[in-house]
């Protein structure tokens, strides 16, 4: 993995800017921080402005573990393609594929809450409901041992067996049969008739685009991993407003890039938010 805030990286993100590019994110962690209640996670400022200024110029989405509902609210009109249970809910997805996605789901959902649900509530460990896929959260839990212990306890009871990603604090069980990250990527750079993209992750379930190590995708890991199969990585989820002011930047500077966007000529000057 490459540091993408070098000469190198910065000339491979212009080389996406010369094609009709798909720019697409996780949500947490990074397009906003990971915050100690999942419930709290927003935009900073400055990350919507830029997020905001990208997405009127080039085809922009969030591909995120959050329902489409969830993101929604915390995002709005600042983005218009809106992925969410790790790319398996959207328009991409086709209505028999996501009703029997949901179906699993809220089965999974009935024989939790049947069974296990003192014993969840003992623990600490919270259950998400996002309809097409579970979420295990423990973040808050003090006896963490016991609470993965727990979680892995109940997954074993699971039919159809899921499939598993681990995340920060969190084990999210999806139906085996529900789309993935780099499925949904994939689908959209077709829908949007992209001929490249940009995809910025943060976690395992982005290594689900991270491993289709297609040249056509430039993509990039908050936070540096050994094993990722991300090309580059950033430091710090900070350094995301400056990727996008970079892309909204330079890609000003070539008209040419954002087709349809603006008249030849006639770039809009862009003004800085104040931090």
């Amino acid at each position: 993995m490459d540091y993408l805030l070098t000469e190198k990286g910065k000339l491979d993100l212009e080389a996406i800017l010369k094609d009709r590019s798909l720019y697409a994110f996780d949500f947490d962690g990074t397009l906003a921080k990971i915050v100690q209640e999942h419930h709290a996670a927003r935009l900073s400022r400055p990350i919507r402005f830029w997020l905001e200024k990208l997405a009127k110029r080039a085809p922009t989405a969030i591909i995120s573990g959050r329902s489409v509902e969830d993101l929604r609210s915390r995002v709005g009109t600042a983005v218009p393609h809106l992925i969410g249970n790790h790319g398996s809910e959207g328009p991409h997805t086709r209505q028999e594929d996501i009703q029997q996605v949901r179906e699993t789901s809220s089965g999974w959902l009935e024989l939790i809450t049947g069974r296990f649900q003192d014993e969840l509530i003992r623990s600490g460990v919270t259950v998400e409901n996002k309809s097409y896929s579970l979420s295990f959260h423990y973040r808050t839990v003090e006896q963490r041992d016991e609470a993965r212990a727990l979680i892995s306890r109940i997954i074993a009871e699971l039919s159809p067996p899921p499939r598993i990603v681990l995340g920060k604090s969190v084990v999210n069980v999806m139906s085996p049969t529900a789309s993935h990250k780099g499925t949904a990527l994939l689908e959209y750079m077709r829908r949007l008739d992209c001929s490249t993209a940009l995809y910025v992750g943060d976690d395992e379930t982005d290594e689900d685009v991270f491993a289709l190590r297609d040249h056509r995708i430039l993509t990039v890991r908050v936070g540096k991993k050994k094993g990722s199969a991300a090309r580059y990585f950033l430091k710090r989820q900070t350094e995301i407003t400056e990727m996008l002011r970079l892309l909204v930047e330079v890609g000003d500077q070539s008209i040419h890039t954002w087709s349809g966007c603006h008249e030849h000529g006639a770039t809009r000057p862009v003004q800085h938010p104040n931090e």
